[in-house]
């Protein structure tokens, strides 16, 4: 046996149930605005938009509270007594602006004229609660009726609850007769009103689109669950609801999601459609009307399948070939065009390569292939040839071309835009065999980098010249070093020589020429070496005068000098032969060192006087020791003070001799 579940508790209830026997929660009255297919519908609570304030139901009370009093009492007299109540109707529904009456039968048990008074327990506040005047005489009978209606403006959802009445007398309002009356809030209102938005859709190029259906339950009383769907007088547009069974509660305005997928009409017409939204449940449907409208727009035009080559003009310097690319436009079509690609020259002159050779081009897509040219002609130094060339794409219908051409230029060599520079141009060097330049190749007007081989010639043909490093590389607008050393024999000295030298530079094509100066000189050393030799031999001959000969004597020449007997010269007839010969050694040294002197001084002039005192110390000395031999018997033994005293009027001699003019 199917069961109905409440909404409010989850207590389960038989099929049909208006109210949870639970909680007295609103199940439905029958099958209606609340059901779907019979049962109450189990659907989802949408996005609510707006919502009306109900008033809410107050829950019956426990057992243990009923007959309390809900306001003050007095004290009764004596005699006093509750009055007797028969209540004729318990139930009773209440419908806004439609009171309904509880009626009960009443006696008055005391002894005096007593009114009957009514009192509500915990009354809702939207409930009114009137009871109609009646006094009643002692041991009189009376009808008592009660009017409950639901206040006005007040939302009550509907529902079911018990209100306890406490009925006394005016003379003991402290004895109370409870009388339970079951009041039932009957469901009311209009059914749940139905609004799309937008009402009017207009879509191009599209097949879908969102709307909102707005369901508003904001008069109702009482819950409404919808299945929702959509059609149109086609049958050909599909709906869809997020949700599609929807729950609407009382005085509430919710919104669902809705959306659609309509054929598109054909490309450049029109068509209008009038949709149709429905909400329905077991009590009726509502349903709403959006309008519509699609355009599609025309199909573009077929465009011829474009070829075109990228770059369509091919430049390249110092190189015989280029790549491309071939641009295969298929945007306007409408299907895959399949292409076989070749290449076409009219002068024969170049090798064209595509990759690939056959090409699908997809629609609406730029396909791509790549492409190679390469010239086979030779291109002078200096020259640029332009040849034209054109990629042919066909599809076994038509052919489409794509012109290009390639330009290729050839620079002159670089040698021929190159200089060749020597630093110095004329280096002058003394008193050596060696000579160093730096050689420049400059080769910053040059498009490509230059090598060559250095070589150098001298004008005498008799100088070694290397170079470091023997090939030097300049790169594009740069500049190459290297260094130029000459090793060539001196002159003789006091003279000079000049050489020229020829300094070449070949890259196999052509040469660089550049000339420079090797200046040599040799210094004159006569005038040293004669100053030496006169200066050096005055000295040798001046220290031979002071040492000792051992001819006669062995003593020095400065102590002959100073013990000369120079007072015999004032007696030269009494002079003894000693003494004598003692003053011509004395005498001798004297002269000596006087032509020693002389010699020194003779350095400044031409040499005459070095070399004739020079001849006059060898004589002058051969002279005193032959005299020695022969008048004294002197025994001649060469020592060291006459060696040196030669040597020296040697050395001054020959002083004098390179003094002498050349």
């Amino acid at each position: 046996m199917s069961e109905d579940v409440c909404e409010s508790c989850g207590a389960a209830n038989p099929q049909g149930t208006q109210f949870c026997r639970a909680c007295d929660a609103y199940l439905g009255w029958d099958t209606g605005a609340t059901t779907i297919g019979g049962h109450p519908a189990v659907a989802t609570v949408p996005d609510t938009v707006d919502t009306v304030e109900t008033a809410e139901a107050v829950a019956p009370l426990p057992a243990s509270h009923q007959g309390e009093t809900a306001t003050a009492v007095r004290a009764a007299p004596a005699d006093a007594r509750a009055p007797e109540v028969h209540a004729a109707t318990t139930e009773v529904t209440l419908v806004p602006e439609q009171p309904g009456t509880v009626t009960a039968r009443v006696s008055n048990r005391s002894s005096v004229v007593d009114g009957v008074l009514v009192e509500v327990e915990e009354s809702p506040d939207w409930l009114d609660v009137s009871p109609a005047p009646l006094r009643l005489m002692p041991g009189d009978e009376g009808t008592l009726e009660v009017a409950l209606r639901i206040r006005d403006g007040a939302l009550v959802p509907a529902q079911r609850l018990t209100v306890q009445l406490h009925v006394c007398s005016e003379s003991a309002p402290d004895r109370r007769v409870p009388v339970a009356v079951t009041l039932t809030v009957a469901p009311h209102g209009p059914p749940a009103t139905l609004d799309v938005q937008p009402r009017l859709l207009r879509l191009t190029d599209e097949a879908r689109a969102r709307f909102v259906v707005r369901i508003d339950n904001r008069r109702a009383n009482y819950p409404q669950g919808f299945e929702l769907s959509g059609g149109d007088p086609e049958g050909v547009v599909r709906f869809g609801f997020v949700p599609r069974v929807v729950q609407v509660p009382a005085g509430q305005l919710v919104e669902v999601r809705g959306h659609f997928m309509a054929p598109a009409p054909a490309p450049g017409q029109d068509a209008t459609r009038q949709l149709t939204v429905t909400a329905a449940n077991d009590g009726g449907e509502s349903v709403a009307t959006l309008t519509l409208v699609q355009h599609t727009s025309p199909e573009p035009e077929v465009v011829p399948v474009g070829v075109r080559l990228s770059p369509r003009e091919l430049r390249v310097t110092n190189a015989v070939a280029a790549d491309f690319e071939v641009h295969v436009d298929n945007r306007g079509g409408r299907e895959a065009v399949e292409l076989a690609l070749g290449g076409r020259d009219p002068a024969r002159s170049l090798v064209i390569t595509l990759a690939p050779q056959r090409l699908l081009a997809p629609p609406g897509q730029v396909t791509v292939a790549r492409g190679h040219v390469q010239l086979t002609e030779a291109v002078p130094r200096g020259r640029t040839v332009v040849r034209p060339f054109t990629v042919v794409a066909g599809d076994g219908a038509s052919e489409h071309e794509a012109p290009g051409s390639l330009e290729v230029t050839m620079t002159p060599s670089p040698i021929t835009t190159a200089q060749l520079q020597v630093t110095p141009r004329h280096l002058t060097r003394a008193d050596t065999r060696h000579g160093s330049f730096a050689v420049l190749v400059d080769n910053t007007a040059g498009q490509q980098p230059l090598s060559v081989r250095l070589t150098a010639v001298d004008s005498h043909g008799t100088a070694r010249v290397g170079f470091t490093p023997p090939v030097v590389s300049a790169p594009p607008g740069g500049v190459g070093q290297a260094r130029m050393t000459v090793q060539a024999p001196p002159p003789p000295g006091g003279e000079s020589v000049t050489r020229d030298l020829e300094i070449t530079a070949d890259d196999g094509e052509g040469r660089l020429l550049a000339h420079a100066a090797f200046t040599q000189t040799a210094s004159d050393r006569r005038p040293l070496l004669r100053t030496l030799l006169v200066l050096g031999g005055a000295a040798l001959v001046l220290l031979g005068t002071l040492l000792p000969w051992n001819l006669l004597t062995t003593a020095d020449g400065s102590t002959i000098v100073a013990t000369a007997p120079v007072q015999a010269l004032g007696d030269l007839r009494n002079v003894s032969e000693t003494a004598a010969v003692h003053l011509v050694a004395a005498a001798t040294r004297v002269l000596l060192v006087v032509l020693a002197v002389a010699m020194a001084f003779g350095v400044t002039g031409k040499g005459s006087l070095t070399r004739k005192t020079a001849l006059l110390v060898v004589l002058l000395s051969v002279a005193y020791v032959i005299a020695a031999i022969v008048v004294r018997g002197a025994t001649f033994r060469l020592d060291g003070g006459l060696l040196l005293l030669w040597t020296g009027a040697v050395a001054g001699y020959v002083g004098g001799v390179l003094a002498r003019p050349a």
